[in-house]
């Protein structure tokens, strides 16, 4: 009988996707709707499942384009039962939900009964985290019962050892690890690590990063941390009462007679003539490995050549500034590099001295300085148009409410008054219209929906995968010319050219 990493590389072979094997247990394969050169999820077997984790599109994403669960991921499709050695046994479904049964008032931890040879033990969270360590060929362990319950178990397994507490990235995983090297000081050689990438120790190894990626921190005292946090929001509170005394942030209006607004010169101020102006604002959306980032890259990397995007015209180079909040440099380097070459081949101006690029950093736009760190970036560069995104790697939270949206519109708006076009890319829902088509308005908020002058959705065509329609999600603000479909460009063209209705 196949386990879940072996039915999950078959499963991205049924779907045409490369999967290069790194050994028996490891895997990188190509996320769907990507090249083939782009092998950016990574897949780890684990005791009892699979660990995934896609450094493109979010995960979940990648797992619904396959038509995959959380219960894929198991060997078990029910989940996974975790036995301690003094007879206690905690269930856990696909959906993480746990329940106990056998010995509930034991008091060993899990893998204690392998933990005598071993100089070196990792202590985490739970057992999922337990074993993705131990696919690494290292000693882990953990409590029951979750965090803050480590006062109730025996520890003594621990005694004389280098311990390696990795802590979960929330504020119970940070108690639990200070609780565990509490009870550990003075027996045992202790020191605090933080993963990498996402929450938590099997997130770090579904990631394919190894035991020397881990990152070091000091113990922190969350009492310290509590007052370091309030005395900061005594801070703002204080600027936001200077702020609303001085009046220095009411809105200034300047209101005209309708007869000298109508006797002003109508003019445009064209970043790409008939397609994008200084101040739009433009969100492109859709489904995974639709190709939405690709036509941003174009865009963004043409306006910085001198040439128009879709037709072979020069235009003004332009200034730009690339926030990838979600893709490497790695990746940059893999996906851009064509469209590059090809822009600078016909362009007026060259684009690799025109485009400054931050990569892969996450952004979070409801902290001011993140927002000044960008402002910052735009007077050094002085970009004529910033290209931001995905929305939601922006803020920490998922943006599911107009007060999730509130902050970041509010952050790219500053950003756009400082004389830049935005150039946008967001996730689009799961949800179909009533047409049965998936809808293609940005995931989360209607906020973000009426916003943007301009919301496009690339949407695929049926029984032709080198065509998409581009549909308006928003009516215009204005008229612009851009293509009602777009199609696949072969060797010599553009990643995406007109396919009709210019």
């Amino acid at each position: 009988m196949q386990n879940a990493f072996e039915r999950l590389v078959d499963t991205f072979h049924d779907h045409g996707l490369k999967v290069k094997m790194l050994g028996q247990s490891k895997a990188s394969a190509q996320a769907p709707g990507h090249s083939q050169a782009d092998l950016s999820v990574s897949l780890a077997a684990y005791e009892g499942g699979v660990l995934v984790h896609s450094h493109s599109d979010p995960t979940d994403d990648v797992l619904a384009a396959l038509n995959l669960s959380k219960a894929d991921l198991f060997d078990d499709p029910k989940g996974a039962n975790y036995d301690y050695p003094d007879g206690r046994r905690v269930s856990r479904s696909p959906d993480k939900r746990f329940s106990k049964s056998g010995n509930t008032k034991g008091t060993a931890l899990f893998r204690a009964d392998r933990l005598a040879d071993a100089k070196v033990v990792f202590v985490v969270e739970g057992e999922k985290d337990v074993l993705a360590l131990e696919s690494l060929g290292v000693s882990a362990t953990c409590t029951a019962m979750g965090a803050g319950k480590a006062h109730l178990f025996d520890l003594s397994p621990l005694r004389g050892k280098t311990v390696r507490i990795v802590r979960d990235m929330d504020e119970p995983g940070l108690a639990h690890a200070n609780q565990v090297a509490a009870l550990l000081a003075g027996i045992a050689d202790v020191k605090i690590l933080e993963p990498a990438v996402g929450k938590d120790a099997a997130d770090h190894v579904a990631a394919g990063l190894g035991i020397d990626d881990l990152k070091s921190t000091e113990p922190v005292d969350p009492e310290f941390e509590k007052a370091v946090e309030m005395l900061l929001q005594n801070e703002r509170v204080r600027a936001e009462a200077r702020r609303r005394e001085s009046g220095s942030g009411a809105a200034i209006l300047n209101p005209k007679l309708l007869g000298e607004i109508l006797d002003v010169t109508v003019t445009y101020d064209w970043l790409i003539e008939g397609l994008l102006e200084r101040h739009d604002r433009l969100i492109l959306t859709g489904g995974e490995g639709a190709g939405k980032s690709y036509l941003a890259r174009q865009l963004a990397i043409t306006a910085a050549a001198g040439i128009h995007p879709f037709r072979n015209e020069q235009i003004e180079p332009r200034r730009v500034l690339v926030i990838d909040a979600e893709n490497s440099e790695q990746q940059w380097a893999r996906n851009a590099r064509y469209v590059t070459n090809f822009a600078a081949q016909y362009g007026s101006g060259d684009p690799r001295q025109n485009v400054l690029v931050s990569a892969g950093v996450r952004l979070d736009f409801t902290r001011q300085a993140d927002i000044d760190t960008v402002h910052r970036l735009i007077d050094a560069h002085r970009p004529d148009l910033v290209y931001i995104g995905p929305l939601y790697k922006l803020v920490p939270k998922e943006i599911s409410r107009d007060d999730d949206a509130a902050p970041l519109i509010i952050a790219l708006d500053e950003i756009r008054d400082r004389g830049v076009a935005l150039l946008m890319e967001a996730h689009a829902g799961h949800s179909k219209g009533m047409g049965g088509d998936r809808d293609l308005r940005p995931r989360g908020s209607s906020a973000l929906m009426g916003w943007p002058e301009f919301g496009f959705g690339l949407r695929p065509i049926e029984d032709d995968d080198n065509m998409v329609a581009l549909i308006r999600w928003r009516g215009d603000r204005d008229k612009r010319d851009w293509p009602k479909h777009l199609r696949r460009g072969a060797e010599g063209e553009m990643p995406w050219m007109p396919g009709g209705g210019l």
